[in-house]
C-alpha cells in the first residue's frame, strides 16, 4: 500500500483563509493534514460552537484530504484550579473531531506531575476522553514532547492500556529530548513502535531551549528566522533539513509495521517554494525503508 504523506495545517490558519490554505496543500500533493483546533473558534469557554464546526466542516469536504486533529494551546489535564474547565475543553475537542469527520486526536503529554494525586488526575482525564473517543470514533494519541523524557508518555499509553489509545511519535522531540535527557534515539524509536498510532515529523539540531520551561510566554514570541538561524529548540523545520536521523528512525518504523499517516509537521508557511520537494523526499524515503524491510 501506498503510504500516506500529510502535512500540519499552519499556525495562522482561520476561518478566512482556511479554503486558500486547503488548495495550496492539496497542490503540493499532500494526501492528508492535520487541524490545531486553536486555529478556529471551534470552542468557546468549553463548549463546541455548532456554527463554526458546520462551517469548518464544509470548508473540509471541499477538498480530497484525509484529516486528524491536534488539541488547542493550553489544554492541561493536570491542572488544578480550572480542572473542570479543562475538562470540558477536552471533551469539546473530541466533539468537534466528530463533528468535522476527523478520526483521530494528538495530545501533547507534557510534563509528569511529581504530585502523584495529579498524575492521577491525568490519568482519570485521559481515560475518560478515550472512552468518550471510542463512542464518538475518535482515536486519542499522547505525544512525546522534548520539555519531558519520551518514557513517561509511552508508560502512560501503556498504563492505560485503552483501545482507543496509542502513542504520537513525534521524531522532531524525540530528537531534541534524547540530547538533553542523555538517552539514544534509535532504540527509543524502537521502544515506542510497537504502540504508534501517529507520527509527527519534523527536523531541528537536537538543541533544547531552556526558555520553553522557564518563560513560556517569551519563548512563544521569539522570531522564528532568529530561531532557525540559531537553532533554538523545537524549530520543527522541514523532514531531513536538520540533523535527526530520521530515515533510519522510518525504517524502524517500517518494520514494527506502522501503516498510519506520516505527518509531517514542521513551518510548511515558511518553505512553500520547496513544500512539494520536501513531500517527495520523505514520501522516497518511507519507500526505501518499506522496500528494504
Amino acid at each position: 500500500m501506498e503510504p500516506m504523506i500529510g502535512v500540519n495545517i499552519p499556525g495562522g490558519t482561520n476561518l478566512e483563509n482556511l479554503d486558500r490554505v486547503l488548495t495550496r496543500i492539496e497542490a503540493e500533493g499532500w494526501q492528508a493534514a492535520e487541524l490545531n483546533l486553536s486555529s478556529c473558534p471551534l470552542i468557546l469557554g468549553g463548549q463546541v460552537q455548532p456554527r463554526v464546526a458546520e462551517y469548518v466542516r464544509q470548508v473540509l469536504r471541499r477538498h480530497r484530504l484525509h484529516y486528524t486533529a491536534h488539541t488547542g494551546y493550553g489544554l492541561d489535564l493536570r491542572q488544578q484550579e480550572q480542572a473542570a474547565m479543562h475538562a470540558d475543553v477536552m471533551r469539546a475537542s473530541l466533539e468537534v473531531c466528530a463533528r468535522l469527520g476527523i478520526d483521530r486526536l494528538n495530545f501533547h503529554y507534557e510534563q509528569r506531575a511529581e504530585d502523584p494525586a495529579l498524575e492521577a488526575q491525568f490519568m482519570t482525564r485521559m481515560t475518560e476522553a478515550c472512552d468518550l473517543g471510542q463512542r464518538l470514533g475518535v482515536a486519542v494519541n499522547i505525544e512525546n514532547v522534548e520539555v519531558e523524557h519520551y518514557r513517561w508518555a509511552l508508560e502512560a499509553v501503556k498504563l492505560l492500556n485503552h483501545p482507543n489509545c496509542g502513542m504520537t511519535l513525534d521524531l522532531g522531540h524525540l530528537w531534541i529530548a534524547a540530547h538533553y535527557f542523555g538517552f539514544d534515539y534509535l532504540p527509543a524509536v524502537e521502544a515506542c513502535a510497537p504502540y504508534v498510532r501517529h507520527l509527527h515529523i519534523n527536523d531541528n539540531h537536537g538543541v533544547f531551549e531552556p526558555m520553553r520551561l522557564t518563560n513560556k510566554d517569551l519563548y512563544d514570541t521569539l522570531d522564528k528566522g532568529y530561531r532557525f538561524a540559531f537553532s533554538r529548540g523545537d524549530i520543527h523545520i522541514p523532514p531531513l533539513w536538520g540533523s535527526a536521523p530520521l530515515r533510519e528512525a522510518f525504517a524502524i518504523l517500517s518494520r514494527a509495521g506502522y501503516g498510519g499517516i506520516w505527518l509531517c509537521e514542521y513551518y510548511s508557511q515558511y518553505f512553500t517554494p520547496f513544500n512539494s520537494d520536501i513531500r517527495q523526499k520523505v514520501l522516497e524515503a518511507v519507500r526505501e525503508t518499506a522496500a528494504a524491510r
